[in-house]
């Protein structure tokens, strides 16, 4: 197992470190969120409160938290507490020309807010905070900072000013926060907004919905030795439990899918659904395939490829269908430079569990690099096959095609793109790139030279690695 950082950087639109609140800048502009009339509930039933992590209870495992919406909605006639516990807290503007549509999907369509990985998506998932204060559905926004110090002193400016470029909130909205030594209070999208480490917030005595983003632990995790993973999610519930929330819901969000996560921590999501629906087990012996889980993290400092091998073969006879378990015997094989038995593995887990089908970026990249456009595509079309609805693969592997002189196979790619619905707002100018594209390859392009300058921005979901 290689020993490398298990979470990634937010990348594009979402928030940098929260750290960075205290210590950095970025550089992207303000831009100020409309308000909107509060949407009403598709359905006005009130939901039965329940204490969290003490009786059991539904955890809604989702890949982002987008698809948390209609949960949230359902909650939202009692006007509850938003506890958000993530590194971002989601507030990127919605565009107001989607804010119709995206609230007609939720009373009609709500799975159309899973796919954000389309030409035409509704939003993508750092807008769903924004979009629910937007309608109303909660009287307040609790964001539990991920502070590995929860008495860190935080400073307003450098709160505000990263929130502002960072375009989380407008110039009033940074006006009307207030600072003491470890919390913040403010009005955000006309919502009192609260934000401090999950110990440090006020008591919430109004009923809650709880989000956990698995990105709450990544500012939290620094390596096995010093901040050991299980011993972080275990703290973190009990500091939950100990606040005996009146929750009317709980949700929870992987990352993976916006690359903002790495597939090596998926499993916390099993772990955390382990808890909330039976919360008496908390207090028993860890499961074995947790504990080998934290032992193989542990000796992955020390370059124990054998003992690794062995603990995650031992998962495998305890959970042969376990998707984050061919994830490990992936990686050990690779540790192991065995190749084929690697990619064996990677498809097992792929066809358990299609979102790791996103580590083939990875692999697309690492042979890139090594000057193996041939094999970067085979990861590309290993891709393009799991996640079938993303144009943004078929888009590269028109581009792979190219360097690969197979002008024939990227025009027909090229042509299946253009027949897509391609968003106004999220893609203005891909019709005109493909055009181009197009044009390109009939005026005898497609034999090894660089396609055509694509001047749209980054996906917003993450980065490409083709130009």
């Amino acid at each position: 197992m290689r020993n490398k950082p298990f979470f990634r950087s937010a990348l594009t639109l979402t928030l940098f470190t929260i750290l960075a609140l205290f210590n950095h800048g970025c550089e992207t502009e303000t831009s100020k969120p409309e308000t909107t009339q509060a949407a009403a509930p598709k359905e006005a039933t009130k939901l039965k409160p329940f204490v969290l992590l003490a009786e059991p209870a539904i955890l809604h495992p989702l890949e982002h938290p987008a698809s948390a919406l209609p949960h949230w909605q359902k909650a939202s006639s009692q006007k509850p507490v938003l506890l958000l516990l993530s590194n971002d807290p989601f507030l990127i503007s919605t565009p107001d020309e989607k804010l119709a549509e995206i609230t007609q999907a939720l009373q009609n369509n709500p799975a159309r807010l899973e796919n954000f990985t389309t030409a035409d998506p509704l939003m993508f998932p750092n807008m769903s905070v924004d979009y629910a204060l937007r309608q109303g559905w909660f009287s307040q926004l609790a964001w539990a900072l991920p502070l590995r110090d929860p008495l860190a002193t935080l400073s307003k400016d450098k709160l505000t000013e990263q929130l502002l470029q960072s375009q989380l909130i407008d110039q009033g909205e940074a006006d009307s926060m207030s600072v003491s030594e470890n919390w913040a209070v403010a009005n955000i999208r006309n919502t009192e907004f609260v934000a401090a480490a999950l110990k440090n917030l006020p008591k919430l005595d109004r009923p809650v919905v709880v989000h956990i983003d698995l990105s709450y632990f990544q500012p939290l995790y620094k390596n096995e030795i010093s901040t050991p993973l299980f011993p972080l999610i275990f703290q973190t519930l009990e500091e939950l439990r100990q606040r005996q929330l009146n929750c009317l819901a709980v949700t929870f969000s992987y990352g993976n899918l916006e690359n903002r996560i790495a597939l090596d921590v998926r499993f916390i999501g099993e772990v955390i659904k382990q808890y909330v629906e039976a919360p008496a087990t908390i207090d028993q012996p860890v499961p074995a395939n947790w504990q080998r889980q934290s032992e193989a993290l542990y000796l992955s400092n020390f370059f124990q490829k054998e003992k690794i091998r062995e603990l995650f073969e031992a998962q495998e006879q305890d959970a042969p269908d376990s998707a984050w378990v061919k994830f490990n015997l992936y990686r050990s094989a690779a540790e192991h430079k065995e190749g084929t038995k690697a990619l064996d593995y990677m498809a097992e887990a792929v066809k358990l569990d299609p979102v790791f089908a996103m580590e083939y970026f990875n692999l697309t990249q690492m042979a890139y690099e090594k000057g193996r456009p041939d094999e970067a595509m085979r990861m590309l079309r290993l891709a393009g096959e799991a996640l079938p609805d993303d144009p943004q693969i078929k888009l590269q592997i028109a581009q792979m095609a190219v360097e690969l002189k197979e002008a024939h196979a990227a025009a027909q790619v090229v042509k299946e793109l253009q027949e897509l619905p391609w968003s106004n707002i999220y893609y203005p100018q891909m019709p005109e790139y493909l055009e181009s594209f197009t044009d390109f390859l009939e005026q005898g392009g497609g034999k090894g030279e660089n396609t055509p300058s694509n001047n749209q921005k980054d996906d917003p979901r993450r980065q490409r690695i083709l130009k």
